[in-house]
């Protein structure tokens, strides 16, 4: 039987309506991204259903998967993952592998309604079942805000697995970076999109202006340009010379490399 996953929406005795929809509508986007990281299919293993609702201040709404015919159910792995991802992000800054920019984006939105309605809460309670529970905090919101917030700009390229393609809202792909072990999501233009599904999980080279978050990992890419990967792919240190401040003192790369050689 399917587990129940709760969402405790504040801890005020009224929450406004917007406020209600727009949490479970980010409860909801982590579940799904979630899935569709683990599954890499980007349609998920699950349809996420509502199976209760407790008609009293906090409001509480439970949510149970229902398995998609001949799909593998990942929703085991899901519900562990919502709930190591949240443990994690409100004490540190890192979050699983299966935490993409989307779901981080999602927790973001989710903490940052512990300003004006204090913490929310997510669980697995029942009979049989040893209640789980893990909090969304305000240091949670100040945690992620690390990770999501770009800090860094420049010029480069990102080798790794090309997984999810979304054209429906907008046109965005994944790269599993080979480097961080991290999704990084990258927007293309429509004229790519043909190209970009011939290369649907294959090892690719993609290269463009990679957006870095504070601690300088790769969270987001504009695409320039994808390519099956070679050793002849990987750009040379003259179209990786961006300056990224902080990490190369604010200078181009190859200056930066150039100065520290000759140390």
């Amino acid at each position: 039987m399917a587990r129940i996953i709760f969402l405790r929406v504040g801890q005020k005795d009224r929450v406004p309506l917007l406020t209600f929809i727009n949490s479970l509508q980010s409860f909801l986007g982590i579940l799904r991204d979630l899935d569709a990281t683990i599954s890499k299919d980007q349609h998920g293993s699950v349809v996420w259903e509502v199976v209760s609702l407790e008609q009293k201040s906090p409001p509480i709404v439970g949510v149970s998967p229902a398995p998609k015919p001949d799909v593998q159910d990942f929703s085991a792995a899901v519900e562990a993952q919502v709930f190591e991802n949240t443990t994690l992000l409100r004490t540190t800054t890192e979050p699983t592998q299966f935490m993409s920019y989307a779901a981080l984006k999602n927790l973001e939105k989710l903490a940052e309604k512990t300003r004006h309605i204090g913490s929310l809460s997510v669980y697995v309670a029942g009979e049989g079942i040893q209640k789980r529970e893990s909090d969304i905090t305000e240091r949670t919101l100040e945690n992620v805000q690390q990770l999501t917030g770009v800090r860094y700009s420049g010029y480069g390229s990102i080798v790794g697995g090309l997984d999810s393609i979304y054209v429906h809202n907008a046109n965005e792909f994944r790269v599993w970076d080979e480097t961080t072990g991290k999704p990084v999501r990258c927007k293309f233009e429509v004229n790519q999109e043909e190209q970009i599904k011939s290369l649907l999980r294959h090892r690719v080279v993609v290269t463009g202006t990679i957006k870095s978050n504070r601690i300088g990992l790769p969270i987001a890419m504009d695409v320039e340009g994808v390519e099956p990967f070679t050793k002849h792919t990987l750009p040379t240190i003259e179209e990786m010379s961006g300056s990224m401040p902080g990490i190369t003192e604010g200078k181009p790369l190859k200056q930066y490399l150039d100065e520290i050689g000759d140390d």
